[in-house]
């Protein structure tokens, strides 16, 4: 990957040099892929680092003023364009800082991570894309300048941060398996939301958002008929994939494969700008519930695309689990990191240099089954089951979150999701949202903890958006939880671990914004996902994409576990060594792991993933037990 670090402020006494500081920092940046180039300046008071793809990024440096910018970064002015050309992007950038300051994204697009430094001054800026693709953390060090860096990791090399673990980060990432921004595990280290950039001067520092989708009530209100609009969304796509694909290498392009809408689409796509056959890449496993391998194939056929799987099994899990756990800058939950890993790894023995993914398609298009079943929810008589709600849970609740049957816990679920408001109501069947941290957590650790935090961050995102129409505010609302949180975290990672660099074409701001004109209701007609996408498409898409559920990569972990011993001793062994971190109750542990020997159904999904992934990233991480 690639990604920025730097400073503005003093250093803490007795540090040798900004140079050896700053060649910490960035060697704590997430793994590097082919073709980059690195630049750094420090001096006093100040310190700036760039790893950026070669001709999409850099370091501008002038006596007042440092600039850096990575990515993938397009201008908006003929003249800024022009001095991107021929003096690269970051001097582009200082130009438009000089300008327009904080005002220069109106002529910026693409995805970026940057920074601006005034060294004298003690004043700049930082920024991320507008979809969050690249990442920026920061912090405030004990001498009181600001410390950033595209990973926790780069923020932590800097001597004067002294970042711990938090149990409210533990209980964060055990409630959505991630991370959510604009917090990060650590204490004391908090990273950009998508749009949002930070502006800092001696010592302070504020955040806003320079752009956000924009959603309005009515969309188009009808006035643009189906055939337009599906006309429009054909040019889009195209222009996007386009976009992408300018200043690469065609015979060294492929694509990410599910046999899905979106993946299906962004291979035809490309077939038709490049006028090449791109390679693609699928993994299959031998249960059928996760194999979707017959639709990749059918996909691959139709545009005559070269079709590559890869047959992934529980010994890959074993092998690569451990490793997959400890590149990531913080504790990352979901399990199809594994399939991605593969298939591109797959991709790089291949000679593939850039995969191209369609992550974001169900976030602009209305793709996700919640959609529907809250459309329907809203649709049914709420008011009635919020009173049923009320009187029932006085019953119910104790038997759901003492350790009760699963049938109480599911019709607990069910009762609390009629009480609960959005988006809310989207975790009502999450084990961790019933349960009270008292339960489950140490008492030191359920002190620390606030159980309204991460959802008051949800809603905030989710009520951001001009739309009061429930699926603007829920496609808002993923954009970050689902897309930037988690599917471009996962897909960014593990192409860097297998060395290729990758793309999004449907991350595009003209196609989104397309998107964004389009009435709910004609996005998803009569509770179809995906429904004016599908009919916009019919004639490009193959009969088995357009007929095909969604899925994705997901992966049979707990098929595997039932039938591999050595995987399940691996996920015995880390809830064991858990006990001793001072997080959970060990008794709650025990019985975790007594219950999954015996094959007894689990408190909740994917638990024992979840504390083994955070287990092996605590210790990959040189993180002691009690270090919290």
């Amino acid at each position: 990957m690639t990604g920025l670090c730097g400073w503005s402020g003093p250093m803490p006494a007795g540090v040798p040099s900004g140079a050896q500081v700053l060649a910490r920092m960035a060697a704590a940046l997430a793994p590097s892929v082919p073709d980059t180039v690195c630049d750094s300046r420090d001096g006093a008071g100040a310190g700036l680092h760039v790893t950026a793809v070669a001709g999409h990024g850099g370091l501008h440096v002038e006596d007042d003023l440092w600039a850096a910018i990575e990515g993938y970064p397009r201008w908006g002015t003929e003249s800024l364009a022009r001095m991107a050309r021929t003096r690269g992007h970051a001097a582009a950038l200082a130009a438009a800082y000089r300008h327009d300051g904080e005002d220069l994204f109106r002529h910026l697009a693409g995805p970026f991570s940057l920074a601006v430094i005034e060294p004298q001054a003690g004043r700049g800026l930082l920024a991320i894309d507008r979809f969050g693709v690249h990442t920026m953390c920061y912090g405030r060090s004990a001498e009181g300048g600001l410390v950033f860096g595209a990973t926790t990791q780069a923020v932590r090399a800097h001597p004067g941060i002294a970042a711990a673990v938090t149990a409210q980060g533990v209980y964060d990432f055990l409630l959505f398996y991630v991370c959510p921004a604009p917090r990060t595990i650590y204490r004391g280290i908090d990273k950009l939301l998508p749009a949002q950039f930070l502006m800092f001067e001696n010592g302070t520092a504020r955040t806003g958002f320079y752009w956000q989708m924009p959603y309005r009530d009515g969309g188009d209100g009808g006035k643009a008929d189906a055939q337009a609009l599906a006309e429009e969304l054909d040019a889009r796509l195209e222009q996007a994939v386009r976009r992408t694909l300018a200043e690469e290498d065609p015979g060294t392009i492929g694509a990410f494969l599910s046999g899905g809408l979106d993946s299906t689409t962004v291979v035809g796509m490309a077939r038709r700008v490049s006028g090449t056959v791109p390679r693609t890449f699928t993994v299959v496993f031998e249960h059928d519930r996760y194999d979707e391998s017959r639709y990749a194939r059918a996909a691959a056929a139709h545009y005559g695309a070269r079709y590559n799987e890869y047959a992934l099994g529980p010994r890959d899990a074993l092998e690569l689990i451990p490793r997959v756990a400890a590149t990531y800058d913080e504790p990352f939950g979901n399990s199809s990191v594994i399939p991605a890993y593969c298939c591109a790894r797959m991709a790089a023995g291949h000679g593939v240099g850039l995969l191209l993914a369609g992550d974001g398609g169900d976030e602009l298009f209305g793709g996700n089954e919640r959609y529907v079943e809250q459309l329907a929810f809203e649709a049914r008589e709420a008011a009635r089951r919020r009173l049923l709600a009320q009187f029932l849970g006085l019953f119910l609740r104790p038997l759901a979150t003492a350790g009760g049957s699963a049938l109480a816990r599911r019709a607990w679920a069910y009762l609390q999701r009629g009480a609960l408001a959005l988006p809310d109501r989207l975790e009502a069947d999450n084990y961790w949202f019933a349960l009270d941290p008292a339960v489950a957590f140490t008492p030191a650790a359920a002190a620390e903890i606030d159980r309204d935090a991460p959802l008051a961050l949800r809603r905030e995102v989710y009520r951001r958006t001009a739309s009061t129409a429930l699926v603007q505010r829920m496609m808002h609302l993923d954009l970050t939880a689902a897309l930037a949180d988690n599917d471009l975290r996962k897909v960014n990672r593990m192409t860097a671990l297998a060395g290729v660099r990758v793309r999004y074409p449907f991350l595009d701001e003209d196609l989104a914004e397309f998107s964004a004109r389009i009435p709910p209701e004609v996005l998803v007609r009569d509770g179809q996902l995906r429904d004016f996408f599908k009919r916009a498409l019919k004639d490009f898409l193959p009969p088995e994409t357009l007929a095909k559920e969604k899925h994705g990569f997901g992966m049979p972990f707990e098929e595997w576990l039932k039938d591999d011993g050595d995987l399940r001793a691996l996920a015995h062994e880390c809830l064991a060594a858990f006990k001793h971190r001072g997080y959970l109750q060990e008794p709650f542990l025990d019985r975790i792991i007594a219950d999954h020997a015996r094959s007894r159904p689990m408190p909740g999904d994917g638990i024992v993933w979840d504390i083994m992934i955070l287990e092996l990233w605590l210790q990959a991480h040189e993180h002691p037990c009690g270090s919290a």
